[in-house]
């Protein structure tokens, strides 16, 4: 039984105040699933407050949300560089926010949102290794019919535009690790049935790091092996062109 409950009041004046609590589970590596013994499952217990607003002011469509979220999980996964996957730690609390949003006009769509949080385990205080601490997205969409019809009909310009950051994560050794910062980008015609596009993932080429992770290796490279921790770290996907045609039967 994972039991939630939730409390949403109004809408007033087009704020809603909210509060919930949860409990739920995660499984954990099925290392740790022996025979004729209950399936181990990370206990997690959640709450959450909120406050949203949705509007139309003029000819916009408009929804905001603000909420305040503290999670804690009694035995939470790590990845363990020593035997090469996560690897049960002790107990953790991330408290943070999110902010999140839409405005939806005759010819944009924009949805941001910005997420916040301090991750720690119960024990040290210490940061969770590899949990960034703040995360952005934003999809912004502007469309509309060009000035001319084709067969009695106007094409549907689409053009859209997705940006990605992430802040430093916590890694092993009190050390940080580096932002990561993308570019999205499409655009596609529509035509009666039919639908030519374009869709580019890491429109600017960035070169980032997806992964990182600081720990002690050494790969024979010399006599006597070294114990210095090393950032190794694992390349973000280069610049990606897709293109696409669609016919709707």
């Amino acid at each position: 039984m994972l039991p939630r409950a939730s409390l949403v009041l109004g809408p007033f004046l087009g704020l809603s105040p909210s509060v919930s609590i949860g409990r739920g589970v995660r499984s954990i590596d099925s290392t740790y699933i022996s025979q004729d013994l209950g399936t181990p499952f990370a206990q997690i217990l959640s709450y959450e407050a909120g406050l949203a607003y949705k509007g139309s002011p003029g000819d916009l469509d408009l929804e905001l949300r603000a909420s305040g979220f503290r999670t804690h999980v009694d035995q939470d996964l790590v990845f363990s560089e020593t035997v090469g996957r996560n690897t049960l730690a002790n107990g953790t609390t991330r408290i943070g926010g999110a902010l999140s949003g839409r405005l939806l006009g005759p010819w944009f769509d924009q949805n941001a949102s910005v997420t916040v949080v301090r991750s720690t385990f119960d024990d040290t205080g210490l940061l969770i290794p590899y949990v960034p601490d703040v995360v952005v997205r934003s999809d912004s969409v502007v469309f509309g019919a060009l000035p001319w019809q084709l067969g009695g009909q106007a094409p549907i310009a689409t053009a859209g535009l997705g940006v990605t950051y992430v802040g430093p994560r916590a890694l092993p050794f009190g050390e940080r690790s580096d932002t990561i910062f993308t570019i999205d980008g499409s655009a596609s015609l529509g035509w009666m049935r039919y639908r030519l596009g374009v869709k580019a993932s890491n429109l600017l080429d960035t070169r980032y790091r997806l992964g990182e992770y600081n720990y002690r290796s050494d790969f024979h490279s010399q006599d006597e092996p070294t114990l210095t921790v090393a950032r190794h770290f694992t390349a973000g996907a280069p610049r990606i062109v897709l293109f696409q045609l669609e016919v709707t039967l």
